[in-house]
């Protein structure tokens, strides 16, 4: 009876322990919960408060990247609407501008990143607990807005690439037209054999045009303005031609002359009547890389636009402003 006494105490602990043990194993999982709710404001708010501030500087340098990269979105449609007016000067003038905005970008985007390393508390494990989850959203928004502009320096020399090819091009076009209209100046005084001469600059610009041509062959069409080599170097030649001929004979009308002039006359009614086809060469060239590269820079504003708007509420009400926003 004794033993059966004994037996049954030791059982009674036994479940006794197991009861606690359970009890405790409950309160510490009670303890360790994640408070109800997403926020509590009374548990966070000086976390929140120290938070803050470091953010809403951040907040205010993002607003300024914006306004860079839009001001750098201007100055980039502006070359490119140039570019196909065949306004050279306005390129350049608008290269400059965003070269500067981009150097200004890089700085303000390092700073950025800066002050985003030296926020306090996010990052550390007390985050979890002493910052709201709302403002560890906004650090995690602020903190991906700078990735908008990654991309911008590759965008840029896209577009700078394209107008120094169309600038180039532009160039050796206007040479070769000065070259042909100094010819024919001279032609016009009878200097034949100094006319002729004068037509090796023509045919030096012509040369180095289908160089490029073939560069730019890479990236876009080149049939338009392949057409208008094709054509210019063949009244080139018909010119030379009608000189050589009016120098042999002393500017007199020979039927060597005769055919010769013909051949001029078919060769310049080939030519385009005006400077529409040299302003479709060029918009070509800029579509082969500075429209790709406006767009890329509009999608970084648009980025920035973005993490600078804070998510509407699920119950479609404003968000509140965190603890010491401006």
């Amino acid at each position: 009876m004794t033993a059966l006494r004994r037996s049954l105490a030791a059982l009674v602990w036994l479940l006794a322990a197991v009861a606690i043990a359970f009890g405790a194993a409950g309160l510490v999982t009670a303890m360790d919960a994640p408070p109800a709710g997403r926020d509590r404001p009374e548990l966070t708010m000086r976390g929140d408060a120290v938070v803050t501030p470091a953010l809403d500087t951040i907040d205010r340098e993002l607003v300024v990247l914006s306004d860079d990269v839009d001001a750098l979105g201007i100055q980039a449609r502006g070359a490119l609407g140039a570019l196909g007016g065949n306004d050279m000067t306005t390129v350049d003038t608008a290269i400059a501008a965003g070269d500067a905005l981009l150097l200004d970008i890089a700085v303000r985007v390092a700073r950025i990143r800066a002050g985003i390393g030296a926020v306090p508390l996010i990052g550390t494990p007390a985050a979890g607990y002493e910052v709201s989850a709302s403002v560890r959203d906004r650090f995690e928004r602020l903190r991906a807005a700078t990735t908008a502009v990654d991309g911008l320096d590759a965008a840029w020399v896209r577009l700078t690439t394209g107008s120094v090819a169309a600038s180039r091009l532009s160039g050796l076009l206007a040479a070769h037209d000065e070259a042909v209209l100094a010819a024919a100046e001279l032609g016009r005084d009878a200097s034949y054999k100094k006319a002729a001469a004068t037509l090796d600059a023509a045919d030096t610009a012509i040369t180095a045009a289908r160089a490029l041509s073939r560069v730019l062959s890479r990236t876009v069409d080149i049939t338009v303005l392949d057409e208008w080599l094709d054509r210019s170097a063949t009244y080139d030649v018909a010119l030379r031609r009608l000189y050589d001929a009016l120098a042999n004979v002393g500017g007199r009308v020979t039927s060597t002359v005769r055919k010769a002039i013909a051949a001029e006359k078919a060769a310049k009614d080939r030519l385009p009547p005006d400077s529409r086809g040299l302003i479709l060469i060029m918009s070509e060239i800029g579509r082969g890389g500075m429209s790709g590269a406006v767009i890329s820079i509009e999608e970084a504003r648009g980025a920035l636009t973005e993490a600078l708007e804070p998510p509407a509420s699920p119950s479609g009400s404003p968000s509140p402003t965190p603890t010491g926003a401006p």
